[in-house]
């Protein structure tokens, strides 16, 4: 703070009898920041005091933050009369470091927070390690050490932070049709603050506006969607702020990836207790810097761009996972030990009367043969088995109705089988035998795998594991299966490892009896190994978002399906309303699915600064307030009774609440010059006491300043436009609709 004391210069500046306070910095790249227009000399002077104070306490950001607060603040007669030019011209140096002040003013200080003194000529942001050189030869230089040369290398100066003239505003919409709430929404609409605040570093070179956005659906339960919903804050952001420097579009879109593949990583190994290894979630990340979006998912998702006027644009396609596609379901029977049914993949192996079914499901080739002992004694027995099994699944001995192409895999897969086995055999019976008992162990269990490695010690495990490997060595070149019996060896052990509580243990293993619905998924650890059948691989995409007004939407699970016309037609007149666009879309899913989200994006883009607030244009009421009227939707989920309603709620949960609330919405934007629509709406459905009020006070709220309604409520109502209806606003009275009247 002493030394960013040292280098800025507060003024006044004078245009058009207009007075601005104007804050210059002196670093390595100069800084200057103008206050907002005043109507006297004073008041300009008391924005300078408030910058120059902001900026010596938190650096840069803490500056602009101050810089937009006061485009709405009002000065007291009182401060006014205190203000005092030559104090605010004279307020760095009376901040200097007394007889140290000489020393300091010599060195420079780079832009941006996180800078932790290194030496004494160098300082050094932790995260991305990169060294400043404030004095010497190099004064002024950006470095990073190379560790082979040991020598430190110029690269040059960081990403200046921009803030670009977009306003963004998110809301998400879930419907549950039947079960509990398995999916996961997340809503980071300042991932600068975040990371200062609950992570403890600044994000000082991104650009603004900088938000990040998350949807996670469940898979077999919620505990996966619930632990990454809570840690994808966590793992983006460090690694977000390893480069200050400028982030390419592949970068970041690389970024997401890994982020997405920390969490996965995570899961796999139960999330240290928080969920099960078997629970799975389809995922879909968004990233905002400025005007670059940056998306990546996995799973049954997908993100369109809904320009204002103009045709949807595709960002990110429906990512791959639909095992009914014909390249999926191939590559599933050449992994083996898949089975679909009711619209479900299943990695145990299920009863099959069909034996062209099973023998394509099979695991191994054991399982195509499936002789009583589990291994043929001879090569005598292998072909007896075989010409028994040709007769039935030979595609000339096609039964009535029956899929071609799956009995002339069956075939081919049969006859594969029968040369290995033989060849196995051949080669050594007794270790086909040992092959079987491998491939054959549930080691997804733990009772399982202690009974496949004899111990449950992890480290006793690993020693039993690698012997077991050995001794199979053998069979490599002639066993088709090898690599997998090694594969069951090795999640023998992780299994395990793997941290687990007693009382959970039932409740987790009897997740393998349950299906996926989609072939990509994160965690679901039974249905990747030791049988790949479930990939977690990412797909990204970025786009710039263009100049006006649109819509991102983020879609999953049953709304990725849906068509860009649907999306645009069903919520044409709730283009403003984010919340209310994804709530239909959810509403308007298969109604066979168990749950549908969606998040849904309004961004305005304009080219003339920063968006800042909408202004009252009425005169009639007090300064910096708005007069609005509402209708009220309480819910019987009310944490607290609420002492301005007029009756209890009807709904029982909030997102009934916000399904009542849409239907009135909808009805309202569809008649917005008629005004009787909004008061009869108001007068019968309304839970607040304003409801009661006669003619046209219905819901009347009279004359809002900031501090009286909640944040969510008082954002709505002064972001909204005369006459025009909110979205959305859920409080802790209940779920709201806002009119703005002056």
């Amino acid at each position: 703070a002493a030394e960013r004391a040292q280098l800025i210069k507060l003024g006044i500046e004078c245009s058009d009898n207009r007075f601005r306070a104007k804050l210059h910095v002196e670093v390595i790249q100069n800084l200057s920041m103008l206050g907002p227009k005043r109507g006297n000399r004073p008041e300009a002077i008391c924005d300078g005091m408030e910058l120059g104070r902001a900026y010596i306490a938190e650096g840069t950001e803490g500056a602009r933050k101050v810089a937009r607060r006061l485009e709405l603040k009002r000065w007291s007669p009182q401060e006014i009369e205190r203000a005092d030019e030559q104090e605010m011209e004279s307020l760095g140096r009376t901040s200097a470091l007394g007889p140290q002040a000489s020393a300091v003013v010599q060195k420079l200080i780079p832009p941006g927070e996180g800078w932790t003194r290194y030496d004494d000529d160098m300082l050094m942001d932790q995260r991305s390690q990169i060294y400043f050189v404030q004095v010497g030869p190099r004064r002024g230089q950006y470095l990073k050490h190379d560790p082979k040369s040991n020598r430190f290398e110029d690269v040059g100066v960081p990403h200046a932070s921009k803030e670009f003239p977009v306003t963004l505003s998110a809301g998400s919409g879930c419907s549950v049709r039947r079960g509990a709430k398995l999916d996961r929404i997340v809503v980071l609409n300042d991932i600068a603050k975040i990371a200062r605040l609950a992570l403890k570093f600044p994000l000082s070179f991104v650009d603004t506006p900088a938000c990040a956005y998350a949807l996670f659906q469940g898979l077999r339960n919620s505990e996966a969607a619930q632990w990454c919903a809570e840690n994808f804050h966590k793992k983006l952001l460090p690694m977000l702020a390893e480069k200050i420097h400028s982030y390419e579009d592949d970068e970041l879109r690389s970024l997401l990836n890994r982020a997405l593949e920390a969490l996965d990583a995570e899961l796999l190994l139960g999330a240290g207790g928080a969920a099960s290894a078997f629970s799975g979630c389809c995922a879909l990340v968004a990233l905002v810097l400025g005007r670059r979006l940056v998306v990546a998912g996995v799973g049954r998702v997908r993100v369109v761009l809904l320009p204002e006027t103009g045709p949807p644009r595709p960002v990110l396609a429906l990512c791959l996972g639909d095992f009914e596609s014909p390249e999926e379901r191939a590559r599933l029977q050449g992994v083996g030990g898949a089975m679909v049914r009711d619209g479900l993949l299943y990695s145990s192996p299920l009863e099959c009367s069909d034996d062209a079914m099973r023998i394509v499901a099979a695991r191994h080739v054991f399982e195509v043969f499936q002789s009583e002992s589990g291994v043929p004694t001879d090569v005598k027995q292998i072909k007896s088995i075989y010409r028994k099994l040709a007769l039935r699944v030979h595609p000339d001995k096609l039964p009535e109705g029956a899929d071609p192409s799956i009995y002339k895999m069956a075939f081919a897969r049969l006859d594969s089988a029968k040369d290995a086995l033989e060849a196995m055999i051949t080669e050594d019976a007794a270790l086909c035998k040992e092959l079987y008992r491998v491939l054959n162990s549930e080691v997804r269990t733990r009772a399982g795998a202690i009974g496949l490695l004899g111990t449950e010690d992890a480290d006793d495990a690993e020693k039993v594991s690698k012997g077991l490997r050995k001794k199979l060595e053998k069979m490599r070149h002639v066993a088709p299966d090898f690599d997998r019996a090694e594969a069951v060896c090795c999640e023998a052990v992780a299994t395990l490892r793997r941290a687990f509580a007693s009382e959970s243990l039932p409740r987790h293993e009897a997740l393998l009896k349950e299906g996926l619905s989609t072939s990509r998924a994160m965690g679901a650890r039974d249905s990747r190994f030791p049988y790949p059948l479930v990939q977690m691989k990412p797909e990204s995409a970025s786009v710039h978002l263009p100049d006006g007004r649109c819509r991102v939407a983020l879609l999953c699970g049953a709304t990725a399906t849906f068509s860009d016309d649907i999306l645009v037609s069903s919520t044409a007149r709730l283009a403003r309303q984010p919340k209310a666009s994804a709530l239909r879309w959810c509403m308007d899913a298969d109604q066979q699915a168990a749950c549908a989200s969606a998040l849904c994006i309004s961004v305005a883009c304009t080219a003339e600064g920063p968006a800042t607030k909408r202004q009252r244009t009425s005169a009639a009421g007090p300064e910096g307030s708005v007069r609005v009227r509402h209708i009220l939707f309480a819910h019987l989920q009310l944490r607290q009774p609420d002492p301005m309603a007029r009756r209890p709620g009807t709904a029982r949960t909030v997102q009934e609440a916000e399904v009542a609330a849409l239907a009135v919405l909808e009805k309202l934007v569809l008649a917005d010059k008629d005004p009787n629509v909004f008061l009869r709406a108001c007068r019968e459905l309304s839970d607040c006491q304003s409801g009661s009020q006669p003619g046209a006070l219905s819901g009347d709220l009279g004359w809002l300043s900031r501090g009286q309604q909640e944040v969510a409520f008082e954002d709505a109502a002064f972001s909204i436009g005369l006459k025009s209806f909110s979205d959305l606003v859920t409080s802790s009275r209940g779920v709201h609709i806002i009119q703005r009247l002056a």
